[in-house]
């Protein structure tokens, strides 16, 4: 089958590297053993035009100038290539901020997908471009017949938009390595993920950590960032008298990322918005409890009660209790995080990439007769 799957993001972008392109990219180098596997992504400084990793052929178009403008010129080149390439399955990552332009005809027997829902937070996050992301989400997702997402929660926001037929859910995987053993712990709370401030709500997780007295727990945030976002997290822990409790770790290779989680007390996650979050699986897999929000997407990746506790996005007081209370209660981590590690099991890459296939097949076997051929090459 060949396979061209278009997504702005992937695993090397220097301003995004999510982890929906570490998805991508984890289940596309699996079935690129039985298929022929493009993925066209955004530009960024240094990328090569065109190149070929773990079996998968990547296609850079757009624009390597900035962020905003490689974002914005990656879905009119998509658009374009699109129009001109031949396939047996077209998979489109969807991103309402790198809309691509699609015909009926190349929207049928197409499958979006669709991780996470912005809506109004898009507004808050971005306020000039923001405003018509609603419009956006809605209208492409009523113009896919196949609409794939990764938990259940986030489908049954799509299915109230567009209704259910149509939809799949294949949750997201955690490596093999992220099976840590034996755990320890070490005096501090560990946030893990991209170091976006407004999304994962690290402005949240700050402010519920002043409120923790009489502790000398510390608060770890690692993880990629702009430099930008970094020092205002710096100047809020300042402000709120935590600064030296605070320590910003930045990237760290998964060596380090698998002693992190192997030797904190748990692990935060106070998202305003997900589609599922890999860090609070990888967690699990390291037998560590995680005290995330109870929002779509994360509510399905933490098992509340079970595997961590959930509380109210926003509200910083809950957060700060549910932090007093696994720090109290040594016994309660332990039974969360070997929960958690059970739960972990099954998510596998293995496991992921197989049930990702299996939606191929279903789509391109119900579906009109799709164009074969090769892929063209992109415009250097």
């Amino acid at each position: 089958m060949k396979i061209l799957h278009t997504t702005y993001d992937d695993p090397w972008n220097p301003w995004l590297a999510g982890g929906g392109a570490l998805r991508t990219h984890q289940i596309s180098m699996r079935l690129a053993e039985r298929h022929e596997i493009t993925i066209l992504t955004g530009r960024y400084p240094g990328a090569a035009d065109v190149e070929e990793r773990d079996g998968i052929r990547f296609v850079r178009v757009g624009s390597a100038q900035s962020y905003a403008i490689s974002r914005l010129t990656f879905g009119l080149a998509a658009s374009t290539y699109l129009m001109q390439a031949e396939y047996d399955l077209w998979v489109y990552g969807f991103s309402a901020f790198a809309p691509i332009y699609a015909t009926s005809a190349r929207r049928r027997g197409a499958l979006l997908e669709c991780f996470h829902l912005m809506g109004n937070h898009a507004l808050e996050k971005h306020p000039l471009v923001g405003r018509a992301t609603p419009y956006i989400e809605t209208t492409t997702l009523r113009a896919y017949a196949n609409v794939l997402s990764i938990s259940p929660s986030v489908r049954d926001t799509i299915a109230q938009i567009r209704g259910s037929q149509g939809l799949h859910v294949v949750f997201t995987g955690v490596d093999d390595s992220c099976f840590v053993e034996p755990p320890v712990e070490e005096d501090y709370i560990l946030y893990f993920g991209r170091q976006d401030i407004y999304t994962k709500g690290i402005d949240l997780l700050l402010g519920a950590f002043s409120r923790l007295d009489g502790t000398d727990v510390r608060l770890k945030l690692a993880g990629r960032g702009s430099v930008e976002d970094q020092q205002k997290l710096q100047r809020l822990a300042a402000d709120l008298g935590i600064g030296a409790r605070v320590e910003f770790v930045g990237s760290v290779s998964d060596a380090q990322r698998r002693e992190l989680y192997r030797r904190c007390l748990f692990v935060c996650t106070p998202s305003r918005y997900e589609g599922w979050c890999i860090a609070a699986v990888e967690a699990a897999a390291a037998s560590k409890p995680v005290i995330g929000t109870r929002i779509p997407g994360l509510m399905d990746a933490v098992r509340d009660g079970e595997t961590g506790h959930l509380v109210e996005s926003g509200d910083v007081e809950a957060l700060a209790q549910a932090m007093r209370q696994l720090l109290a209660d040594p016994g309660e981590r332990r039974r969360l995080g070997a929960a958690g590690r059970k739960w972990a099991e099954h998510f596998t890459w293995e496991q992921i990439a197989r049930a990702q296939e299996q939606v191929y097949e279903t789509v391109v076997t119900a579906s009109p007769s799709s164009p074969h051929g090769a892929i063209p090459q992109a415009d250097s």
